[in-house]
C-alpha cells in the first residue's frame, strides 16, 4: 500500500515566535499532557508558538509496577490510543502550529518494519486496541506526517533520528516512500531508515546534511535514542534530547527557543534552551552547560 506520496516530507517553521521541540513520548499520556500544556501556556503569550513533536508518539510498557524495571526511568502504564487522540485535539485546535514528525515506531503503522521492544508487533498490539475504523483513521493521519522540521532563521533542524543520511538537497527528502513498491516486506527506502533508525552521526556527515537543506543550519535537534541525563550532544551540530521514554522524571527535557534568534551550535542550543519537563523535581537543570 502507497501512503500520501503527494505529502511534504520537510515542514517549514517561521521566522519568529517561540519554538517548544519534544521527543519519544511513546505512549506516556502524563508526559504528552505535561508537553501539551507547556506549549499551550506557551501559545497563550504568543500567537506565534509552534510545537515540533519528533516521533515515536506511540509503543509503550504495559507492565505492572510491581514488575517495573529501574532502567525504564518513571513508572508509567502506555496508553498509545488516549496519546493519539491528545494529539488529534491539540493540533486541530491549534491549526499549523503543532506539528508531529514520523519516528520508526509510527512507520511501523504505515509501510515500516515490525517494531517489537514490548510486544512481538507493537502496531499490531495498537491497531487491536484502537479496532478497525480507528486504525484506519491513525495510518491516513500518520502519513500524513512530515519526516523534518526546519526553522531556517533559528539556524535548526528537527528530525526523529541522527542526521546521518546522504542527500543532495532537500529534494531528495520529497522523493521518500513510506511503503516502496515492490520490494522484500520490511525492506524500507535506505534514505528513510537513517532518518528513522540512526543514533549518532560523525560531524562531517551531519553538517553535509545539514548544508544540503540550508547553508544556515547550525544544530539538529532529534530523540530516538534514550538519553541517561536528559540531553547528550556526541558531537556538534547533534543535540539528541530525552523528554519522556526511558528517562525518570527529574531528567525529562524539552527545548524552548526563540525563532528569531540565530543557534550557532547545539552546545548553544542546549545552554540556552533545554528545559526541564518537571522542573519541581529535577536535578539535571542544574548540570546543563554553562559556557
Amino acid at each position: 500500500m502507497r501512503y500520501c506520496p503527494s505529502v511534504s516530507r520537510l515542514v517549514e517553521l517561521p521566522d519568529k515566535g517561540r519554538l517548544i521541540v519534544a521527543t519519544d513520548v511513546q505512549g506516556n499520556l502524563t508526559d504528552f499532557e505535561r508537553v501539551a500544556r507547556v506549549f499551550e501556556e506557551a501559545a497563550a503569550e504568543s500567537t506565534d508558538t509552534v510545537l515540533v513533536v519528533t516521533g515515536d508518539l506511540v509503543h509503550g510498557p504495559e507492565i505492572p509496577e510491581q514488575h517495573w524495571p529501574d532502567y525504564l526511568g518513571s513508572y508509567f502504564q502506555a496508553d498509545s490510543a488516549r496519546v493519539l487522540d491528545r494529539a488529534q485535539q491539540l493540533a486541530e485546535h491549534y491549526p499549523g502550529r503543532v506539528h508531529y514528525l514520523i519516528g520508526n515506531h509510527e512507520h511501523a503503522h504505515v509501510g515500516g518494519p515490525v517494531v517489537s521492544k514490548f510486544f512481538g508487533n507493537e502496531a499490531q498490539r495498537l491497531e487491536q486496541l484502537l479496532g478497525a475504523e480507528r486504525t484506519a483513521w491513525a495510518r491516513q493521519w500518520i502519513a500524513s506526517w512530515p519526516l523534518l522540521a526546519v526553522a531556517r532563521k533559528a539556524g535548526l533542524l528537527m528530525l526523529h533520528g541522527a542526521p546521518n543520511a546522504l542527500i543532495q538537497s532537500a529534494a531528495d527528502l520529497e522523493a521518500i516512500e513510506l511503503a516502496p513498491a515492490g520490494g522484500p516486506e520490511g525492506v524500507v527506502d535506505e534514505l528513510l531508515a537513517e532518518l528513522l533508525w540512526a543514533r549518532t552521526a560523525s560531524t562531517v556527515r551531519a553538517r553535509t546534511f545539514l548544508n544540503a537543506i540550508d547553508s544556515r543550519l547550525r544544530a539538529a535537534l532529534f530523540g530516538h535514542d534514550v538519553v541517561r541525563g536528559g540531553y547528550a550532544i556526541d558531537r556538534e551540530p547533534l543535540l539528541c534530547i530525552s523528554t519522556s521514554f526511558g528517562c525518570h522524571d527529574g531528567d525529562k527535557l524539552y527545548v524552548d527557543w526563540d525563532l528569531s534568534r540565530p543557534a550557532s551550535s547545539a552546545k548553544e542550543v542546549a545552554r540556552d534552551g533545554l528545559r526541564p519537563l518537571y522542573p519541581e523535581c529535577s536535578p539535571v537543570y542544574r548540570r546543563l552547560p554553562t559556557a
